[in-house]
């Protein structure tokens, strides 16, 4: 059976424009190097750019923790754990991604560039 073209051409609008959507909102969550990377130790919360370059250490109960963003990604490269394996964690770009050392009690996270991502609530430091 025939589609009259009218109907053809209205469901290859709407399919395009629902593409159009999905890409939009994909590439503001999964875009590299957008936003900040959060780093909670058992004392305090700091937030860093991804889109600079940096090493940073932060002290956890068992020592020094060794951070690296490079590229809009973010990694642990060292850490007083005795275990190594938050070291062996792929790096993290996205706000689906973290990254934790529990016994040395550091967690990474990514958070959003928006101005409601950066608010700070009374829970955090």
């Amino acid at each position: 059976m025939k589609r009259p073209l009218a109907t053809l051409l209205t469901d290859t609008i709407i399919l395009g424009l629902c593409i159009a959507a999905i890409l939009l909102i994909s590439s503001k969550t999964i875009g590299s190097g957008s936003g900040y990377l959060q780093v909670q130790t058992h004392d305090s919360t700091y937030r860093y750019s991804l889109s600079t370059n940096r090493e940073i250490h932060v002290q956890g109960p068992l020592g020094d923790t060794h951070i690296i963003i490079q590229d809009g990604k973010a990694h642990i490269h060292d850490s007083a754990c005795p275990t190594k394996s938050c070291t062996h964690q792929k790096p993290i770009f996205s706000a689906s991604g973290w990254i934790a050392c529990l016994p040395n009690q550091v967690l990474l996270t990514i958070v959003g560039e928006s101005a409601e991502a950066m608010e700070v609530d009374d829970v955090t430091n």
